[in-house]
């Protein structure tokens, strides 16, 4: 059982929702930007650049790590169509991956 005291409509939480919805938004606009950014700074990566397994580590962070922090958080908030959401990210690296490399900007 939670100590936290359910929402006073026996209902679920709603206290902070716009609060959540943003902090979910931050999460999933780095998660989009961050995670095409660092596969194809790996996939470009020469030995004077950095290391690629750097580049690819960033990629894979932002691309699956943050959707699986947004939907971690939004079901402590009880938000349960917002962690649907943050889960349906998990796709986005099968869409970047395959764009980058069929638009020859592999290298």
């Amino acid at each position: 059982m939670s100590d936290r005291p359910s929402a006073p409509t026996g209902g679920r939480n709603t206290r902070h929702p716009t609060g959540i919805r943003v902090v979910l938004a931050v999460l999933a606009l780095a998660s989009l930007i961050l995670g095409p950014a660092g596969y194809l700074m790996g996939v470009r990566a020469f030995a004077h650049d950095g290391s690629a397994a750097e580049w690819f580590t960033l990629a894979f962070g932002a691309a699956v790590g943050l959707p699986f922090l947004a939907a971690a958080v939004a079901t402590v908030a009880g938000d349960r169509r917002a962690a649907l959401w943050s889960l349906a990210l998990l796709a986005w690296p099968l869409v970047f991956v395959t764009a980058i490399h069929l638009a020859g900007w592999d290298g």
